[in-house]
């Protein structure tokens, strides 16, 4: 079932105590038990109540809903192993009557496919081999412009500026890939903004360079 339940509480088990065990046994997972409570508490309020009463359907716990309007829940993490986007929603139409429509609608909930973890690793490593090959070519090139004297001119050194941008990308590109891969990463809102800020601003300058490059020729 979705995610968002919570799980029962000590205090819910007592309030389960009054339950035949063979009614409890008949409910698989913590939020069709949450949902049984809640509806159970809810029967023992004194307070009127003309709208559509807690219900789970199996998939989601539907809260007590006027009559006449629509319930809007956010749709469920996971469902039978499948991920799903949490960010959309599933709605039921709660009737004038008070009776709940029999159909909940979950069109919007849409699956999100997610690679298998040899096909992350895979390519991780053919990014990683790639970067830290140009990395290594680019350093080399550098490095050769500014020790050889004899090759110290205006064109040699707007190669070495354009090939000093490409190394700053390339690392950018490894730390935020690093950051992705990393479980647990505690980077902040505000270093992921930073680093993919710098990205592109190095690869704007790596664009320049190309002009200037152009310009020169």
């Amino acid at each position: 079932g979705g995610k968002q339940a919570r799980l029962v509480s000590v205090a819910d088990y007592d309030e389960l105590s009054s339950f035949p065990p063979e009614l409890l046994g008949a409910y698989e997972n913590s939020t069709e038990l949450e949902c049984l409570l809640r509806a159970h508490q809810d029967a023992q309020s004194e307070t009127l109540f003309d709208g559509c009463p807690v219900d789970f359907d199996r998939v989601l716990c539907w809260p007590k809903t006027d009559a006449g309007t629509w319930a809007v829940l956010p749709c469920f993490e996971e469902f039978k192993g499948v991920h799903y986007d949490v960010t959309q929603n599933a709605t039921r139409y709660c009737h004038p009557n008070g009776k709940w429509d029999n159909y909940s609608h979950y069109a919007a909930c849409q699956h999100v496919a997610e690679p298998p973890p040899h096909i992350v690793e895979i390519s991780s490593i053919i990014y990683y081999t790639g970067y830290i090959i140009s990395l290594v070519a680019l350093s080399l090139a550098v490095i050769v412009f500014v020790y050889f004297k004899d090759l110290r001119c205006l064109r040699n050194t707007i190669h070495a500026n354009l090939f000093i941008t490409y190394i700053l990308s390339a690392l950018l590109w490894i730390i935020i890939l690093t950051l992705q891969l990393s479980s647990g990463s505690s980077t902040g809102m505000t270093s992921c903004v930073i680093f993919v800020t710098l990205l592109h601003y190095f690869t704007l300058t790596n664009f320049f360079w190309m002009l200037v490059e152009a310009n020169k020729s």
